[in-house]
């Protein structure tokens, strides 16, 4: 998710099969990786803090960033001496945080690859300065998503089949609402490109009329239903009645934390999904998505290519939104973990996804051992666990992606544990972070859980 940052001129990581050991460096090690937190709006008042031990300041904690993004680059303690995370393993192509979101952030979509560089290469030429508000692409790289949930973690994702939405703006009874979202009825797979091109390109007081009418109809739907829920049922509401209840509850929050903006309407247009712990969703290039509240753990690739459709002050350029955006009905892209390893002393597990860019994994450590193969970023998230460097690895060594990568693992450790020097080793504890200087088999041991992310390449 934007993060409304750029990087100013900065170049693209490219994915490597693991971190990269620095110039003359004899064997990997894991030293303690101290992220930034970034204080946007919409951030949560007391989750991050909670996490890192702090007690909260009074200032919203929306993201802790743990990576080398250049907008804030994390710090290392190499023998008691900060160093910038940058000079130990260059330039990670993906960026791991901690999301909290108290508020929605902007419905928004993010280019793939071939789009975002002819962009780029289309702006530069023509001279748009990269700090530019109506910049559209800051730098020449695709911009895929994965968040994780730790707390139940509601989202918005893809366009809804077309059916159940307007059944929603029908129930809502808003004659302009109902007027903008026909094109659904008569254009089922385009329809919506038609739809945000309405609603976006209102006159401000009339988009501002139509989300004052919206949020008032909602208040009395969530009324009704509030009234009406002590009533015996003779069994669980109809799926009209569930999105109906939800549409009126999301256009409630959407308009406490953006009053008068024409998204609120935009955003019945998507799937509305509440992910359970444990659960991720994917957004992959041209899908429009916003995320509204709970907090995650998400990985994306190193990029700042967003183009908003509401929900934000923010430039919203509608042509092109509309020239990348999938207007295609489908199915949130709701993700659950697979499991690579189980044992007595736990199991790891990750969330397949179809890029090179990284590769998201979770070990759950029981109290006994639990084996990650190159990991670049760990982040503990609960308990106390120990982390040792058993097995090391040239550089050179390129993972194939998702779970033969870690499958693989477990015939690599012993040969890999043969040859190791011993390697080094460090506690994390609930909200530490570290990072590894280069390609190593790792093994945890104790009580909690660690979010490990490394680089990942195509099978």
């Amino acid at each position: 998710m934007s993060a409304d940052t750029q990087i100013a001129g900065a170049p693209v990581p490219r994915p490597a099969g693991g971190v990269a050991q620095a110039a003359g460096a004899v064997s990997p090690r894991v030293l303690p990786l101290f992220g930034q937190v970034q204080h946007y709006a919409w951030g949560s008042p007391d989750a991050i803090y909670d996490l890192l031990g702090e007690a909260p300041s009074g200032e919203p904690a929306a993201e802790l960033w743990l990576g080398t993004h250049p907008v804030a680059p994390s710090d290392c303690d190499d023998a008691g001496r900060r160093r910038p995370a940058a000079e130990l393993v260059g330039q990670l192509p993906f960026l791991l945080k901690v999301l909290a979101a108290e508020k929605a952030l902007s419905l928004q979509v993010h280019p793939d690859r071939a789009q975002a560089r002819a962009g780029f290469d289309a702006e530069e030429r023509a001279g748009v300065p990269r700090s530019a508000p109506e910049r559209r692409y800051r730098d020449p790289n695709h911009k895929p998503e994965l968040i994780v949930a730790l707390t139940p973690f509601r989202a918005l994702a893809g366009v809804r089949v077309p059916a159940r939405t307007l059944a929603v703006i029908e129930a809502f009874d808003v004659a302009d609402l109902s007027a903008a979202f026909r094109p659904l009825a008569t254009d089922p797979n385009g329809g919506a490109a038609t739809v945000l091109r309405t609603l976006l390109t209102l006159p401000r007081e009339r988009g501002r009329g139509l989300a004052g009418e919206l949020t008032r109809a909602a208040a009395t739907i969530a009324q009704r239903a509030e009234a009406s829920s002590g009533a015996t049922s003779s069994g669980a509401p109809s799926s009209g009645a569930t999105d109906l209840a939800r549409a009126a509850d999301l256009v409630g929050r959407l308009a406490a934390a953006h009053p008068g903006d024409v998204g609120i309407a935009a955003a019945l247009l998507l799937n509305d999904v509440t992910l359970s712990p444990g659960e991720a969703l994917f957004q992959p290039a041209r899908l429009l998505h916003a995320y509204v509240h709970g907090v995650g753990i998400e990985i994306m690739a190193t990029s700042d290519n967003v183009l908003r459709g509401g929900l934000t002050p923010k430039h919203i350029d509608v042509d092109e939104l509309l020239r990348l955006v999938d207007p295609a009905p489908s199915d949130a892209p709701v993700l659950r973990a697979s499991t690579l390893r189980a044992g007595a002393g736990g199991l790891v597990r990750y969330w397949p996804v179809p890029v090179d860019d990284f590769v998201l994994a979770e070990a759950i450590c029981a109290g006994g051992e639990v084996t990650l193969n190159r990991p670049a970023v760990l982040l503990a998230v609960d308990g106390t666990v120990d982390v040792e460097i058993t097995g090391t690895g040239p550089a050179t060594t390129e993972a194939p992606a998702g779970e033969a990568a870690e499958a693989d693992a477990g015939k690599g450790e012993d040969a890999a544990a043969g040859a190791a020097t011993g390697g080094s080793s460090l506690r994390l504890t609930r909200g530490q972070a570290a990072m590894l200087t280069g390609p190593a088999t790792v093994t945890l041991r104790g009580a909690g859980r660690v979010f490990a992310a490394r680089p990942g390449v195509r099978a």
